[in-house]
């Protein structure tokens, strides 16, 4: 029997090692000039929390990274693969083969995110990792209105999703659907009508409420759990709706932030605290525009003492 597990281990790790030498051997070359803005600020963002050693080139597992690339887990998984999609990113032939795993009936093999090493696709110039990373870092500075916008609601819904689990931890409670779809879309919404800073003000006072009728024995966890949708609806609309303001919470400090979001606030848009604070999703691709209409130096601070014509009010 140990004979035959044996067998089947090498069998399985040879197949897995073919498999990757044949990805290789198939990859396209990538012009990392002429990524999309997108691509570009998911792999600039991916490459620099990978925190890579001068002359590096395998990016190591995400599980064993130090730095945040995103601010949950499941957006860097995400990333990744979104990346590894994109042909730009390459399970790394160097990879611990325990990382993946094999299909018996139909030989397919399938990796771990989060188990594996990567590498980048052959830049089409042969340029080394540094100079991939000053190409990225160049083309953040002409931002793509309608890209910066699925940037920002990427990022800001799950800024909101953490935010979300640190206050539902802060009343000790547990489950592991908590974060439905329905929670997800009622952010996503919301969203558009308030900054990341505003809808942490929502979160918080939806989450307390929901959380003091559980103390009062009012109601049981699954009853709050179905409640949080319409809790976080009324959090937001009963403002909106009367015209009155919603506070947003300040920006953590950037050294607790993830890449990701250090970055779109920071390098893309130009103004961290006050975008976090202040900008809306339905203004993101207005202000994205102005950004590129007006000088690098001055045009956040033009914003916001005067937003363009046709912006929505700040609050």
């Amino acid at each position: 029997m140990q004979t035959t597990d044996v067998f089947t281990l090498g069998h399985r790790r040879g197949h897995v090692a073919s498999a990757l030498k044949r990805l290789h051997e198939k990859a396209k070359p990538v012009d990392y000039a002429k990524l999309s803005f997108f691509q570009s600020s998911l792999l600039y963002a991916a490459l620099l929390a990978a925190d890579l050693a001068p002359g590096e080139s395998v990016v190591p597992p995400l599980e064993v990274q130090m730095e945040e690339l995103a601010p949950t887990p499941e957006l860097a998984d995400e990333i990744y693969a979104r990346l590894c999609t994109d042909g730009i990113l390459l399970p790394a032939l160097s990879s611990d083969l325990n990382a993946f795993s094999l299909d018996q009936t139909t030989d397919a093999v399938t990796l771990n995110i989060r188990a594996g090493a990567w590498t980048l696709a052959r830049d089409v110039s042969g340029r080394s990792m540094d100079e991939i990373l000053t190409v990225l870092f160049r083309r953040l500075d002409h931002p793509d209105p309608k890209a910066v916008e699925a940037l920002w609601y990427l990022v800001a819904e799950d800024e909101c999703r953490k935010y979300f689990f640190s206050q539902w931890e802060r009343y000790k409670f547990a489950h592991p659907g908590v974060y439905s779809a329905k929670v997800s879309a009622t952010l996503r919404h919301y969203l558009d009508k308030c900054s990341i800073g505003q809808m942490w003000n929502v979160i918080y006072y939806a989450v307390k409420s929901l959380a003091a009728l559980t103390q009062e024995g009012r109601h049981t966890p699954q009853h709050i759990y179905n409640m949080l949708p319409g809790g976080l609806r009324r959090s937001a609309e009963y403002r909106l709706a009367n015209g009155q303001s919603i506070w947003p919470w300040n920006r953590p400090s950037p050294t607790a932030a993830s890449w990701m979001t250090n970055i779109l606030l920071d390098k893309i848009l130009k103004a961290g605290d006050m975008c976090f604070k202040t900008l809306k999703g339905q203004d993101v691709v207005r202000y994205a525009e102005h950004l590129v209409t007006k000088p690098a130096d001055h045009a956040a601070a033009t914003w916001f003492s005067a937003p363009p014509p046709g912006s929505a009010p700040q609050e």
